[in-house]
């Protein structure tokens, strides 16, 4: 009995958990996570020049009228912006997040703190930098590109979000895969169906019914139109140059091409949105239940 006593309390105390509170654990993971993230001084240096790069490339290739032509133009910049965004976003942290992963489980089995707070502290202290590069490269390709005066803010607030939002897929990707092996594998499929169901590659009319429900559920396609309404709306086309199809003289008209005609920034901000809890809640849940447990070692004398 007393050696069965001994091995209650063994187990007892070693599943006693954190000594710190929820609250704590959070403020102390958050600002290690933050310390984490700007630490990398020569990763944000290359992703800065590949911001500045892909906003001096893009701003130098396309220059934005008001003619016909410059309506496909508007609409494959735009699919551009949202794909690329994606991309980076994603390969960044399905490259970086299952490495971190490892090193954490341990303390996580330890049980130094809890899954909640550090998933929680993780994804939050990376939206500073997220938010500060996005702005850089949309500060860089909105002039340049000549997109619509006085839409910049509603733009950056898009295209800040839709970042985030791909972040999100990386962190649950990340999240339920065993290595960074099987994350890189996952990737292309996600992006590969992201892009197709992008809301302009395939109408939801010829679309089988089994698949009608994932353009709900892609990023891209969301990105796009947003920003799609937001550049189109108030906008004027001249009948004169080169032009495809019947002549555009609206914005509302171009819209209407793409079926975007009855879209509404606030739909895809909230879809958006909607879209990030879902993934942090699906993450947090993979994250917990794929943590590697340790069995507990018992004193030999017992």
């Amino acid at each position: 009995d007393s050696v069965e006593n001994k091995k209650h309390q063994i187990l007892q105390r070693s599943r006693k958990g954190p000594a710190a509170s929820l609250l704590r654990q959070f403020k102390l993971l958050f600002k290690r996570s933050f310390i984490e993230t700007f630490r990398g001084k020569s990763t944000i240096i290359i992703k800065l020049v590949q911001q500045i790069f892909l906003g001096v490339i893009y701003g130098g290739i396309y220059k934005l009228g008001d003619n016909q032509a410059s309506i496909m133009d508007r609409y494959g910049l735009l699919s551009l912006v949202a794909i690329g965004a994606f991309n980076m976003a994603v390969a960044g942290t399905v490259r970086s997040f299952p490495k971190e992963k490892a090193i954490v489980s341990s303390e996580l089995s330890s049980d130094l703190y809890r899954t909640l707070p550090y998933f929680v502290s993780k994804a939050i202290a990376e939206i500073p930098l997220l938010a500060f590069l996005n702005s850089i490269f949309c500060g860089i390709i909105y002039p340049l590109s000549g997109l619509q005066k006085g839409k910049f803010l509603n733009f950056l607030k898009l295209t800040t979000l839709h970042t985030v939002a791909s972040e999100s897929v990386g962190l649950l990707i990340g999240s339920v895969s065993s290595s960074s092996g099987m994350a890189l594998a996952l990737m292309p499929p996600v992006l590969v169906l992201n892009i197709i169901f992008d809301g302009k590659n395939v109408s939801a009319e010829n679309m089988p019914k089994l698949f009608r429900w994932l353009p709900k559920f892609s990023l891209v396609r969301w990105c796009f139109e947003g920003l799609a309404v937001n550049e189109f709306e108030g906008l004027n086309f001249i009948s004169s140059g080169p032009h495809r199809g019947p002549v555009v003289k609206t914005g509302f008209e171009a819209l209407d091409r793409f079926a975007l005609g009855s879209s509404k920034l606030n739909n895809v901000l909230g879809a958006q949105t909607y879209i990030i809890a879902c993934c942090w809640a699906l993450s947090y849940f993979g994250l917990s239940l794929t943590r590697q447990k340790f069995q507990v070692m018992l004193n030999p004398k017992v």
